[in-house]
């Protein structure tokens, strides 16, 4: 059974990191670089400078240990939250966009390892999923917060879902985060009009007509 999370980042007396939080370091970035099942936890030991046994006096098995380099990650949501300063929908998706592309390739070893180990493992399908849903409902609620929303909650949640899932797939599946700009550009115009089109047809509706 893995530690909280609030452990990931424990670090010793001395102010390094601890031995625990080295050995997720390492598989993180092993993990990473050739694969779960390819990665032996002999090797992950040898390169975090650990005892063997070390590994799984904190860790019971090696999935145990994958399950805590994709658990104990920190949640999107006070990160997106901070994208909430803008007032209009343009802003703030600019502002989310920049955020999640940052964040994502900051991040980008745990991503690519949820990504590449959802598949047939039952916990990281879950896993991702509960960041996934995160993620979109957090922007949800950003989007909504913005001045000049004028649609409905279902357009703003599918909105939010089109975003999290297309800044996912440039930066960690496609790994094109640095040419994706003119794209998510496009997806943001796109969304922005969407989202606030009733604003002008209001606006033109109340302008007389000139004859």
């Amino acid at each position: 059974m893995t530690a909280p999370a609030h452990t990931r980042h424990a670090a010793s007396r001395t102010g390094r990191p601890s031995k625990r939080q080295l050995i997720i370091e390492t598989a993180e970035r092993l993990f990473a670089e050739h694969g779960y099942d390819a990665t032996s936890t002999a090797r992950i030991a040898t390169e975090a400078g650990v005892p063997s046994g070390l590994v799984f006096y904190h860790f019971a098995t090696k999935l145990d240990l994958l399950l805590a380099v994709v658990q104990e990650r920190p949640a999107p949501r006070e990160v997106l939250r901070s994208t909430a300063r803008g007032r209009t929908v343009r802003r703030r998706l600019r502002a989310i966009v920049a955020t999640m592309a940052e964040e994502l390739e900051h991040d980008r070893a745990a991503r690519i390892i949820v990504f590449r180990e959802a598949q047939g493992r039952p916990e990281i399908a879950s896993r991702a999923a509960e960041l996934f849903a995160e993620a979109t409902e957090t922007v949800a609620c950003v989007l909504a917060g913005a001045e000049d929303v004028v649609a409905d909650p279902a357009r703003v949640q599918a909105a939010a879902e089109l975003v999290v899932s297309r800044v996912f797939l440039d930066t960690v599946a496609l790994g094109q985060a640095e040419t994706a700009t003119h794209r998510h550009a496009a997806m943001i115009d796109l969304i922005a009009d969407s989202l606030t089109g009733g604003v002008r047809a209001a606006e033109q509706a109340r302008t007389p007509l000139r004859s």
